[in-house]
């Protein structure tokens, strides 16, 4: 494969192109990109692309800049690593200023808060699906999951009525995450095999083998979700929910809240499956983590499933790139000036 991209319905969204294999070149063909190798060319309309992303060797012409920035694309560089080197936009008042200024007025408007709720409770929904996909596979011990789904689904109900503004609804949101989040990690401790059950969530540092595993795993998703935003014109120092502090990626710690799951998925598996061996940790007195041994397994497992397909949009698409869809779908919400807020976040994980 050498080239890809994010496929959409043409009619409702854009393309974004992907290209990664080295030697590809990118042309100018009239109002087209044509993109070719040694081997394949494929011609593509400008207006049906969103953004262009390169990568590993990859050649564009200054006519091909020219036609994207004319057409207000995107264009983007990544690293060997597939971090954001830099990026061209129109000179003028384009899209990426545009995003931010407008991410910056919903900080204080309606449409903070809205995002900030279906954030949330897109994430407590995962966490009840979750919790019932792991207790339909497991018959006889259905009073483990009862309670927590209930205490999470009236968590869910608080939420959903809340009608202030981000600064008056913030210590109110944070104690239903909290409530949820207690109910859903104590569940999932119960499920654990006998020596890696766990009280309660640990982060700096992980105090068990489950948290160690897992607080790796959210670390790889936040360098994603952070990618992710950049690449679509999103600051990710300005959050909603969490507060502008220097250095602080505020965004991604809201915009994380839907794919958490990602995360949580693989680590229970890995425990409930019996894949995780002793010899995976460092553990101290204070604290244990993933050693030399553990870290390859775990990013191996995380990468599997998120390169694995599910459906999206009517579509079957890698979860991975959801993410990247999903943050364009956040800028285009914050681009879009009508009165009447849509719902705009479109997971479906379960």
């Amino acid at each position: 494969m050498w080239y890809g991209w994010l496929k959409t319905k043409p009619r409702r969204l854009k393309i974004q192109l992907i290209i990664n294999s080295p030697g590809t070149i990118i042309k100018q063909k009239d109002e087209c990109f044509r993109i070719q190798n040694e081997t394949d060319r494929m011609d593509i309309a400008a207006p049906r692309v969103e953004s262009i992303i390169l990568s590993n060797k990859v050649m564009i012409t200054t006519q091909s800049i020219v036609l994207a920035l004319e057409n207000n694309i995107d264009v983007i560089f990544l690293d060997n690593y597939g971090d954001p080197l830099g990026r061209v936009w129109f000179s003028k008042m384009g899209s990426t200023a545009l995003i931010r200024r407008k991410q910056l007025e919903a900080t204080e408007n309606e449409k903070g808060i809205n995002i900030v709720l279906e954030l949330i409770q897109k994430k407590l929904e995962n966490q009840i699906e979750f919790l019932k996909k792991l207790k339909y596979s497991r018959p006889g011990k259905e009073s483990v999951f009862n309670t927590p789904i209930r205490t999470i689904s009236n968590s869910l109900d608080f939420l959903v009525s809340i009608k202030s503004n981000i600064s008056e609804a913030r210590s109110q949101i944070l104690g239903i995450e909290g409530t949820a989040g207690r109910a859903y990690f104590q569940t999932v401790s119960k499920i654990m095999p006998e020596k890696y059950r766990f009280s309660g969530r640990s982060r700096r540092p992980a105090k068990d083998p489950f948290n160690a595993v897992l607080n790796y795993c959210y670390g790889v998703l936040y360098s994603m979700v952070e990618k992710a935003c950049i690449i679509a014109g999103l600051d990710p120092f300005v959050g909603f929910m969490h507060t502008d502090n220097y250095n602080k990626k505020s965004l991604v710690f809201d915009f994380i809240e839907p794919f958490r799951i990602y995360a949580e998925t693989v680590s229970v598996y890995l425990f409930t499956g019996k894949k995780v061996k002793e010899s995976y940790f460092d553990v101290s007195s204070k604290s244990t983590s993933l050693n030399q041994q553990g870290k390859p397994f775990v990013i191996d497992s995380l990468l599997k499933h998120l390169d694995e397909k599910i459906r999206y949009k009517k579509r079957n698409v890698k979860r991975k790139y959801i993410i990247n869809h999903e943050a364009h779908r956040l800028a285009n919400f914050l681009l879009n000036d009508e009165k009447e807020i849509t719902k705009w976040l479109n997971i479906k994980e379960f």
